[in-house]
């Protein structure tokens, strides 16, 4: 992905969609990070609860796949699904 030209200025990044957030965290905007984070961290959890029925394991699932996202976030290809499914 290229670099992303928006209203970043501003610093509200709520208007942007999550592959648009991606490729910001790419780019290392951590402000595009808490915001995919606070748009998707409920739905990961509750998958995670779902999955395994301990709270603590679930917190545990959703910090992991929040660590690797920003540790591999270029893995991610929009060819195969959207960025919820992909988390």
């Amino acid at each position: 992905m290229g670099v992303i030209e928006t209203n970043h200025k501003t610093g509200d990044t709520s208007d942007l969609t999550d592959e648009h957030l991606l490729a910001l965290i790419i780019q290392g905007d951590e402000e595009a990070f808490t915001t995919l984070y606070r748009r998707r961290q409920a739905a990961v959890y509750r998958f995670a609860l779902l999955m395994n029925g301990s709270r603590s394991a679930a917190e545990e699932v959703t910090q992991d796949v929040f660590m690797t996202l920003l540790r591999k976030a270029e893995n991610f290809d929009s060819a195969r699904g959207s960025v919820s499914a992909y988390l």
